[in-house]
């Protein structure tokens, strides 16, 4: 998308099929040209002089342009986000590792179960949890990127449109100029001076208040790259290329969505394996963590001394009372964990689904919206086709002296809203396609 020739030529736009894409070329009035690269259509569009400086008829360069490849590298690095991913990845690893010594105690001391699923869960768990982080990671950099994207290609169509207000301003001063004419020679009243010169300070606080914004995202996007963006022109190129899917569009997005979702189908796995394993072993029942309470026999707590008197360790025998209540609760506890464990599956089980099935309706409709995007543009294009031979015809009578340049120029700005609502059209399919080839960057986690 987003050379000077003879003024004759009209601005506009043409198509040409190449690989199945549509190639928009933006002529040479509105200083946009398109490549090919790598079957990837790159519209390039000159939005202002500002990486340039005239002085005493010498032009130089004086910023250095800055393209969206290396935004959105300075947005990796100085991302926040991903480095405390880093740091989450470090915990797994301490987790890990301190799970080794919680199994090293219970093999020295008789505590396992003696059923491996059981008794490697915890570790397992860590390690699926680890590889989800470690995939999340991969994740945050894409919707890093689509991020940068999305407020880079808004800054571009924003310049886009500033530059166009300001030709319709610069109409307007011409027209402005024309009226004040008129009066002065009794064919126009003062008060239609006065309506222009409303209408031009509207204009005006138009730009003002859009140069306001543009300020504004350039700014935040700085802090999001650590970047001073005054420093820099912005690379005026956003690329277009046709979503291609083969095979069906089902099994596409199916392979999208469990390629997002494959540890979360892991865990849950892992988890009905390990609440399977613990019915075969009877530890769904109450009576297991029971079993489990070493009971309290009072005549255990009698002592006999060498003259055989019998005396009852009061103080021992509270604490054995103590100790079986609190194992009691404990088996209680124990118990009521695997029940909450059960149904917390089932309602992990059901909440995915559900998740895939919503994320698959969203991802269908994103395509259908995509696919009529397409058509848009096609039609879009060939509306500019058609408009591109009024403004010949125009501007011929422009050389006659049939019309002025200045209504010739309200006439090509009428066609240059045509290639910004184009660009839009491209940056939303842009948008959409992003989603469906990589469906975790509608999350935002």
């Amino acid at each position: 998308m987003n050379r000077k020739i003879n003024k004759v030529i009209a601005a506009g736009i043409t198509v040409s099929m190449i690989n199945g894409a549509i190639i928009p070329a933006f002529a040479a009035e509105n200083t946009k040209t398109v490549e090919d690269k790598n079957n990837s259509i790159v519209l390039n569009s000159s939005t202002s002089d500002e990486n340039t400086n005239t002085l005493g008829g010498q032009t130089s360069k004086t910023k250095k342009i800055i393209t969206l490849d290396e935004l959105i590298k300075s947005a990796v690095d100085n991302s926040d986000k991903l480095a405390l991913k880093e740091k989450e990845l470090k915990l797994y690893d301490d987790k890990l590792d301190l799970q080794d010594e919680k199994d090293d105690f219970s093999d020295d001391n008789n505590l396992r179960t003696g059923n491996d699923k059981v008794d490697d869960f915890p570790s397992d768990k860590l390690k699926l949890q680890k590889k989800q982080t470690a995939q999340s990671e991969a994740f945050l950099q894409d919707q890093i990127t689509n991020d940068v994207t999305k407020r880079y290609n808004s800054i571009i169509l924003k310049k886009i449109d500033i530059d166009k207000l300001k030709t319709g301003l610069e109409i307007k001063n011409n027209d402005l100029d024309a009226l004040k004419m008129k009066v002065s020679v009794g064919l126009a009243i003062p008060n239609q001076l006065e309506d222009k010169q409303i209408e031009l300070n509207k204009a005006q606080d138009e730009i003002k208040a859009k140069e306001n914004s543009l300020r504004n995202n350039l700014d935040y996007l700085g802090v999001l790259t650590n970047l001073n963006l005054s420093d820099y022109t912005l690379d005026s190129s956003i690329s277009y290329e046709i979503l291609k899917i083969d095979g069906s569009l089902d099994e596409y997005l199916d392979d999208k969505i469990d390629s997002y979702l494959k540890y979360n189908d892991e865990i849950i796995k892992l988890t009905d394996d390990y609440m399977h394993e613990l019915r075969e072993e009877d530890m769904n029942k109450l009576s297991y963590y029971e079993n489990k309470v070493v009971k309290v026999n009072k005549n255990d707590y009698y002592e006999i001394d060498g003259d055989g008197n019998k005396t009852f360790n009061t103080q021992e025998y509270c604490l054995a009372i103590v100790s079986y209540v609190q194992q009691y609760l404990n088996a209680f506890n124990n118990y009521q964990s695997y029940l909450e464990g059960r149904y917390s599956l089932a309602e992990a089980k059901v909440k995915l689904d559900d998740s895939k099935k919503s994320l698959k309706n969203v991802l269908k409709e994103n395509y259908s919206t995509l696919c009529d995007l397409e058509n848009q543009i096609k039609r879009l294009n060939e509306q500019i086709i058609s408009n591109n031979t009024k403004l010949r015809s125009l501007k011929a009578k422009v050389d006659l002296g049939i019309i002025t340049e200045n209504d010739y120029k309200a006439e090509l700005l009428k066609s240059k809203d045509l290639d910004n609502s184009l660009m839009n059209l491209i940056d939303t399919y842009n948008i959409l396609k992003n989603s469906i080839e990589k469906p975790w960057v509608l999350s935002s986690n």
